[in-house]
């Protein structure tokens, strides 16, 4: 047994604060050491922490709880054996929580076999076990703006294309009994009273109690239906406790589509009134020219054009979010890759559609859908051997081929782009010999694209014979290739 003089007996440092399990975090400006409200339907655990001498084998040891001034104890308990840690709690009676809303103190004393005694340092706790207070009957109603308040409710389009507005509907919470920093806002709209379709919740800040709280109904919620809805809401503290739903208030929502602006034009198509235009391909070749309509437009609002083309949106024949030019015009420059890109090949129907978003627009223009004739191969371009012999047909000199072989050139084609994939192959006795697969094509000084016809190729195919050189290339990194009218040669000595 440890014997304590008296200085050790009287003058002990305070015992540790009580503990609580399971408190709700502290937040800035919110209520300290909160309990859930879960936890005040039983009486609740007090955790203590025994003194480095007890020894209640030695003698009866005594622990008391006390909340805030109170002289009588709240809570006794006495050990003749020793405290398990599974045991070393004293509780707060359910009762007492249940009827002492707000902050309170606590601590305990120690009083072991030696009658040294000790006072704990203290724990600040908040209770909280009544739910906030909304307005009664139709006073509990969200509260909407006079532009939209006759009622029912009335939203609309136009309503939500108001900049002021911010494409949302405000609505304000009639002021509740007791405002709380931490107190969660949850609102809700159905199609029917009582719904419970969450719309989005909010946490009150400090900032928040000395002002009206607002909720917002936004323009992409409400764009999903037409019709009659219903708006509600409720209140959860930080605590736990919730009030009921709100009175119902009835909102009448039109928001359908506004009718399309009309279509835009291309300036080098050939357009018809129903909205749509065929181009010539020779006629983009340096692009094409979007047109909007100025009757269209309202000053000040500014337009983007899509090209919606080969691939959809992001696709190798599309570009979006096309400004003008010059800078608050309305004629936009689609550059000549995106045209090249939607020219059919082999009857592939290819077609483009071309809209604007103008102003605040949550729907875009009308689509002017574009057409582009295709190229035929005669008015493309053709394989040429500057080598041979022009006739019917044309003769290639098999001994005259120098050892780095004859050319195969091309002219210069329309849409032309160093960075297009090119094939160039060759055909004799149904046998296809490639010379090229999907390889750049760089122009020459002489603004050609040339690949040489190996000697080799020239040498293996015996004299009299016949072969036909072939090309095509890609606008469209490689999804489908146009050919170039094909020259076929006989070989002579």
């Amino acid at each position: 047994m440890v014997t304590l003089n008296s200085t050790q007996r009287f003058l002990a440092p305070p015992a540790p604060k009580p503990e609580v399990i399971g408190l709700i975090e502290d937040v800035l400006d919110g209520e300290p050491g909160l309990v859930p409200v879960a936890l005040t339907g039983d009486n609740l655990k007090v955790w203590f922490t025994i003194p480095l001498y007890s020894d209640p084998d030695v003698g009866e040891e005594t622990y008391e709880l006390f909340v805030d001034d109170k002289t009588d104890a709240i809570a006794t308990r006495k050990w003749t054996t020793p405290i398990e840690d599974s045991d070393r709690y004293l509780e707060l009676p359910r009762d007492w929580m249940r009827n002492n809303d707000g902050q309170h103190r606590i601590y305990y004393t120690t009083k072991i076999y030696n009658d040294a005694e000790n006072r704990s340092l203290e724990l600040v706790i908040t209770l909280d076990t009544r739910a906030p207070d909304l307005p009664s009957g139709d006073d509990s109603k969200l509260i909407f703006p006079p532009e939209v308040a006759p009622p029912p409710i009335q939203i609309t389009a136009a309503y939500l294309a108001d900049p002021a507005n911010e494409d949302r509907v405000l609505a304000t919470l009639p002021d509740y009994t007791e405002k709380k920093v931490g107190d969660v806002i949850t609102w809700y709209w159905e199609r029917s009273p009582g719904g419970r379709e969450i719309v989005d919740t909010v946490t009150l800040a400090r900032d928040d109690l000395g002002k009206p709280v607002q909720v917002a109904f936004k323009g992409d919620l409400l764009r999903r239906a037409n019709g009659e809805f219903y708006a509600s809401y409720r209140v959860r503290d930080r605590a736990g406790n919730e009030t009921g739903l709100s009175q119902d208030i009835e909102l009448s929502v039109n928001i359908r589509p506004p009718t399309p602006r009309k279509f835009p034009t291309v300036k080098q198509a050939e357009s018809a009134p129903n909205g749509t235009g065929v181009l010539n391909p020779f006629r983009g070749i340096a692009g094409v020219t979007v047109v909007v309509e100025g009757s269209e437009v309202d000053p000040g609002e500014e337009v983007t054009v899509d090209f919606i083309g080969l691939g959809g949106e992001g696709g190798i024949g599309s570009v979006t979010g096309v400004k003008p030019v010059p800078p608050g015009g309305l004629e936009f420059a689609i550059p000549a890759p995106f045209v090249a890109a939607n020219i059919p090949v082999g009857g592939d129907g290819r077609k483009v559609e071309v809209r604007y978003w103008a102003g605040r627009d949550v729907q875009h223009s009308a689509v002017y859908t574009l057409s582009i004739s295709e190229f035929t191969a005669e008015a493309f371009g053709a394989v040429m051997c500057p080598e041979a012999q022009i006739g019917s047909p044309a003769t290639l000199s098999k001994n005259t081929v120098a050892l780095s072989g004859a050319n195969i050139d091309i002219e210069k084609w329309a849409y032309h782009e160093g960075t297009q994939k090119i094939n160039v192959w060759a055909m004799a006795s149904g046998v296809r010999t490639d010379f090229l697969k999907d390889a750049p094509t760089p122009l020459n000084a002489d603004g050609r694209f040339r690949t040489p016809l190996p000697k080799a190729y020239v040498a293996s195919l015996p004299l009299n014979s016949t072969f036909t050189l072939y090309a095509s290339v890609s606008f469209d990194q490689g999804h489908s290739y146009r050919p170039f009218k094909s020259m076929s040669m006989k070989l002579v000595t």
